[in-house]
């Protein structure tokens, strides 16, 4: 074989095999996993009551944005701090009690991660997130203030 039909033989190999290997067109691009640190617990619903007999300095924090608590309503009591606002939400965060237990959640759970993982950051010891969010909150039937 040549030694200049060599090259193109590898870069045909590779173009190949990155054909093989790579994403269909038209498929959904994801986000890299979010990695939350094992400090940081899940609460269900139902478990939320009795974190709150428990532990009545429970503050739950609403990641939401102000248009789905105004639309769907929000959990009695809860701190608003809007994710989408970023460094001044992380900054109305830091001046919470962080030894206080924290209840943290969005609509389903994604936007809640990032805040405990950023709160977590801050030296927020206590942290917990709401499995499934505020819609696994209203499906199991829990009140909602307006």
């Amino acid at each position: 074989m040549t030694s200049h039909l060599m090259p193109a033989l590898l870069t045909l190999a590779l173009l190949a095999t990155s054909a093989l290997t790579a994403e269909p067109p038209g498929s959904p691009i994801l986000p890299p996993a979010t990695v939350v640190p094992p400090e940081v617990h899940e609460i269900s619903p139902e478990q939320v009551t009795r974190q709150l007999v428990d532990h009545p300095d429970t503050v739950i924090i609403d990641v939401r944005t102000e248009d789905e608590r105004h639309t769907r309503g929000y959990i009695l009591n809860s701190l608003h701090h809007d994710y989408f606002h970023g460094q001044q939400t992380l900054d109305a965060l830091a001046k919470l009690d962080k030894s206080k237990p924290c209840i943290v959640h969005c609509a389903i759970g994604g936007r809640a991660q990032l805040i405990a993982i950023e709160m977590h950051k801050l030296g927020f010891k206590n942290l917990l997130l709401l499995k499934g969010g505020f819609n696994a909150w209203t499906a199991s039937g829990q009140a909602i203030a307006r």
